[in-house]
């Protein structure tokens, strides 16, 4: 009986952990790895013919829990709309330093008009950065929801954006006497400003804890980062691991 036992058990933990992400996020490689449409993810995928579609198990449980997230808190909010992933086993995805071990995608803002776009368009549909700062197209009270999840639900360390926007929910965080909380001081801290992410935010996931050739990044400096927003970027490491 209890080797009968023993081969369900080891299957299904087999299941549960069959990728493996390898190396840093912008020199590494993936193995073991489906697809969005294979894992059947709840999301829109964008720029299907980049087949840029597959990813660590951990990064699609992530997307399927936000996904879920959203369409429970905000029912008639648009669905999780995904560019790039990476490719099926990694390594150099042109246009990208990074998205090369399956632990960092790319998701469109939520909008205030819930625009969806087509997955055969060739790029991001929409700039959400006007003069400087955020369109109103930009749905403020959404996006930090939505971090503040993700940053608290999974092992998110960091969310790339757009500098304008760490600035914008900073003050949105002081506005509503939130801006002491641990769990928005974890938030913002996880808000790494950054260019080139106006059209969306790229959200990057620790090493998974059994993935022992996956080479984790040094853990953000403590605080929201709101104290000096003079300082807007990231220091040149992080801004090439992105």
């Amino acid at each position: 009986m209890k080797n009968l036992l023993f081969i369900p058990i080891f299957l299904v933990i087999g299941r549960l952990h069959a990728s493996e992400a390898i190396g840093f996020y912008s020199k590494g490689s993936l193995l073991g790895a489906q697809s969005v449409f294979e894992r059947g993810t709840p999301i829109q995928k964008l720029f299907v013919a980049r087949k840029r579609l597959y990813t660590t198990d951990e990064m699609h449980n992530t997307l399927s829990i936000a996904s879920e997230f959203i369409k429970n808190e905000f029912p008639d909010s648009e669905i999780l709309q995904v560019g790039d992933l990476s490719e099926r086993l990694g390594g150099e995805a042109i246009g990208h330093a990074s998205h090369q071990n399956g632990l960092d995608a790319d998701i469109v803002y939520l909008r205030r008009n819930k625009y969806v776009q087509s997955p055969d368009a060739s790029n991001w549909d929409e700039d959400f950065i006007s003069n400087s700062r955020p369109s109103k197209n930009f749905n403020t009270e959404r996006n930090f929801l939505l971090f503040k999840f993700l940053v608290k639900n999974a092992a998110v360390p960091r969310i790339f954006v757009d500098a304008s926007i760490k600035k914008l929910l900073c003050q949105f965080a002081k506005d509503n006497g939130e801006i002491t909380h641990p769990e928005t001081i974890a938030t913002l801290r996880a808000l790494r400003p950054q260019d080139l992410h106006r059209t969306h935010f790229h959200l990057r996931m620790n090493c998974p804890v059994n993935d022992h050739e996956c080479v984790l990044q040094s853990a953000p400096q403590s605080g929201s980062g709101c104290d000096d927003l003079s300082i807007l970027l990231e220091a040149s490491a992080e801004l090439h691991s992105c």
